[in-house]
């Protein structure tokens, strides 16, 4: 009887969890992004907007004077602005390219779009470096801030944003390939390096009763030339690189059917070791 009873228990538990899955049908958010680069000089998380020649002396510069290398003294050109956010910009260049009118740059793309519960990454924004060679001598990136609107429109309004710093290491354009082993992955030496600096927080809701949260992340493969390895993003030389801001949508078990469904594994797994 007792093992009869741990395969109904079991069966009970599973049931549970079907039917209260079939009970509530799978939340849909409908969502829109704007994000761009910070050319106010602000500070986040020790990150400020600096720049280093090529020689390795770093020196920081200050870009609240403007946005473009002549107003300002960091010796970056902002432009197009970037949608609700003061001064943010959804391009930046740099250096004084080796091929003229080809700059080494960074551009950010909003994606709205919608996310279904429990059913994978979706887009939100893609990032571009421009990897081209420049000058011996320019001042190129060294570090600077991403700012990030996320909205959910549907089927209610909220807003959460975030700010993350990158720092960027220009490396040596060698015609002979002596690179980085560590860094270099492309046929076209020497590939670029990023860091990352606080990927935006998941966010945290219930709705109905139900709880969720949207995670972020982003993703990068050898074909979209970006390869991530924990905070340390490989960017191939001499071409466009894309970079995926990707978030999911993710449905939080209640504990009460976490319980059941436990409780049925254990009489199962007691039922097993009576037979």
């Amino acid at each position: 009887m007792k093992s009869g009873l741990g395969f109904l228990v079991a069966a009970l538990g599973s049931a549970v969890l079907f039917a209260g899955s079939a009970a509530a049908a799978p939340l849909s958010l409908t969502f829109e992004t704007s994000s761009g680069w910070l050319a106010d000089g602000l500070n986040y998380n020790g990150y400020a907007p600096q720049t280093r020649h090529r020689n390795g002396v770093e020196t920081v510069y200050d870009c609240a004077a403007g946005a473009t290398k002549a107003a300002n003294g960091c010796g970056l050109e902002f432009y197009n602005a970037a949608d609700g956010i003061a001064q943010g910009y959804t391009s930046v260049d740099w250096g004084n390219p080796l091929v003229a009118g080809q700059y080494s740059g960074l551009d950010i793309a909003s994606y709205d779009g919608v996310l279904e519960a429990d059913a994978g990454w979706v887009d939100t924004g893609m990032i571009t470096h421009r990897n081209r060679m420049v000058r011996s001598g320019s001042v190129t990136l060294a570090e600077l801030n991403l700012f990030t609107v996320f909205d959910i429109v549907s089927p209610f309004v909220a807003q959460a944003s975030s700010a993350f710093g990158i720092s960027f290491t220009e490396t040596v354009n060698n015609p002979y390939g002596y690179c980085d082993a560590d860094i270099q992955f492309s046929d076209v030496p020497c590939d670029d390096y990023f860091n990352i600096s606080g990927i935006p927080l998941p966010i945290e809701f219930t709705f109905e009763g139900r709880k969720y949260v949207i995670e972020f992340r982003l993703w990068g493969d050898a074909d979209s030339g970006f390869l991530i390895e924990d905070n340390l993003l490989r960017t191939a030389e001499n071409s466009d690189n894309d970079l995926f801001v990707q978030a999911r949508l993710v449905s939080v078990p209640e504990p009460a059917t976490i319980a059941v469904l436990g409780m049925g594994l254990l009489m199962l797994s007691l039922r097993r070791q009576k037979v």
